[in-house]
């Protein structure tokens, strides 16, 4: 008797699991402000960057500024990270880290240059989070560079190991 009992539960819970999802998918295609079934990742922190009006540039941008020696690269990727490889010149200061790193932090600031943060790829944001806390402490001067350390290794930038 207790396994029919079981089994019956199990069913019911089912039915009621298969009920809800059937309802909210409903309620989803109705609603005027829907969810997304598939979302496009590869631009999510280029747009909260521009939400936060943080400028972005591209790779062939960030090339230019690194030529121009006028740009700190700043990198917010985590220190094992940055120590497995960097871009040439970069200051180390990654964002899970960040009350570490304020003396530099105080330092970059007081520089003067333009500060371009980067970070490994387009789906990482800890370089956007940095840039948001760099701008915050007073940084007015400050780029993002979206497409990370990796596109800068795979397409020649320069590269520190």
């Amino acid at each position: 008797m207790p396994r029919l009992r079981m089994k019956t539960t199990l069913k019911r819970i089912g039915i009621i699991l298969l009920v809800s999802g059937v309802v909210a998918g409903v309620a989803n295609l109705v609603h005027p402000r829907k969810i997304p079934w598939v979302q496009d990742w590869s631009r999510h922190v280029e747009a909260k960057a521009a939400k936060q009006k943080i400028k972005v540039v591209p790779l062939s941008v960030a090339l230019e500024k690194f030529q121009t020696l006028e740009t700190i690269f700043v990198d917010a990727r985590s220190t094992d990270e940055f120590e497995a490889g960097h871009v040439s010149g970069a200051v180390s200061v990654p964002f899970q880290s960040l009350e570490d790193y304020f003396p530099a932090i105080v330092e970059l600031l007081d520089g003067g240059k333009e500060l371009l943060v980067y970070c490994a790829n387009r789906e990482c944001d800890d370089s956007l989070m940095l840039a948001i806390e760099l701008q915050a402490m007073g940084a007015s001067n400050l780029v993002l560079y979206v497409d990370g350390f990796e596109a800068w290794e795979k397409y020649g930038g320069e590269v520190v190991r």
